[in-house]
């Protein structure tokens, strides 16, 4: 029979490395994950007005933008195939040019507000995240804090 190697202190013996890992011990489980904040906590106006900025409207809004952006991105090319169509009869090079101008800025442009819009929303998302985990840090260290 062989004997487990004995630790080099004397005290503990080691854990065995092909053992799964044990659970954390008792006086850290009662730490929850943070609970999701609700974006809609604060009325719009309370937060259009908040001078300290603690509340976003731009998630609230993102939507909202770009819906509105897509509809006018789409009456504009709507309004520069007609004008192409148009320039075609009397200018034929002309027309087509402005056809294919507006072909390819339409989505462009649309692309550039959703690009543009995905980063807003991630930025305020990132400081959403920063403040909710600072929040359960300070909870942590006061548990541990009051446990001593």
């Amino acid at each position: 029979m062989t004997q487990p190697p004995t630790p080099p202190n004397g005290d503990q013996p080691q854990p065995d490395p092909h053992q799964p890992p044990q659970s954390p011990p008792q006086q850290f489980q009662g730490y929850h994950a943070p609970r999701e904040q609700n974006p809609n906590a604060a009325g719009f106006f309370r937060a259009l007005f908040d001078f300290s900025f603690r509340s976003f409207v731009t998630i609230k809004f993102a939507a909202i933008i770009y819906g509105i952006a897509l509809l006018l991105i789409g009456i504009l090319a709507l309004v520069g195939i007609i004008v192409s169509f148009i320039t075609m009869t009397e200018e034929p090079a002309a027309g087509l040019l402005m056809l294919l101008l507006v072909l390819v800025a339409a989505p462009f442009y649309l692309i550039l507000i959703r690009l543009t819009l995905e980063l807003y929303v991630s930025m305020i998302r990132t400081a959403q995240n920063t403040a909710a985990t600072t929040t359960e840090l300070e909870n942590l260290r006061r548990e541990l804090a009051e446990r001593r």
